[in-house]
């Protein structure tokens, strides 16, 4: 069966927090985890967030969550870290994308990506931007495939006590 994407519903959260637990788990000792833990970031409360503040998005197969992309207009980073863009109400946030494990290196966050974008453009947004931990080979790659550009490099977003001290933050317009 295709995997579909659509609006998650409060009744998705269950599933959308374990499948960010499932995620963590399979980034656990990865060099490139951005920081991500069972338990720790992402949560369902994340999720809650997305949903209730701009857009949580959930790809599902054969009725299982297969990846889900939480966004919205308000950026994670943007007002504490010199030379930062200004804040613009034209612009959307990815925050969080998950893939299931099973289901990863099938094209599920070039899906999840580009219905993204097509939410925002239906909010009248003229870009997505989002950050990426620099050693985070496998979620740049996935970005970049997605015409993402890196628009600054070394950025600090406040994380270097988690031992993620700097940041891309990449831009894509719509």
């Amino acid at each position: 069966m295709p995997v579909t994407v659509r609006p998650a519903q409060s009744s998705d959260l269950p599933a959308i927090g374990e499948l960010y637990g499932s995620v963590c788990d399979a980034l656990a000792g990865k060099p490139y985890n951005p920081g991500w833990a069972r338990d720790g970031f992402p949560t369902i409360d994340c999720a809650r967030e997305y949903l209730n503040d701009g857009a949580l998005l959930i790809a599902t197969e054969d009725g299982e969550p297969a990846g889900s992309v939480g966004l919205t207009k308000n950026p994670s980073a943007e007002d504490g870290f010199k030379n930062a863009p200004a804040i613009d109400g034209g612009i959307w946030y990815i925050h969080v994308l998950a893939v299931h494990p099973a289901h990863q290196r099938r094209g599920i966050s070039s899906l999840l990506l580009s219905a993204a974008e097509d939410h925002a453009r239906a909010q009248n947004a003229r870009a997505m931007r989002l950050y990426v931990w620099e050693g985070n080979s496998p979620a740049i790659r996935a970005y970049e495939k997605s015409s993402y550009a890196c628009i600054e490099h070394g950025v600090d977003i406040g994380l270097a006590e988690f031992g993620l001290p700097r940041f891309s933050l990449y831009e894509k317009s719509l």
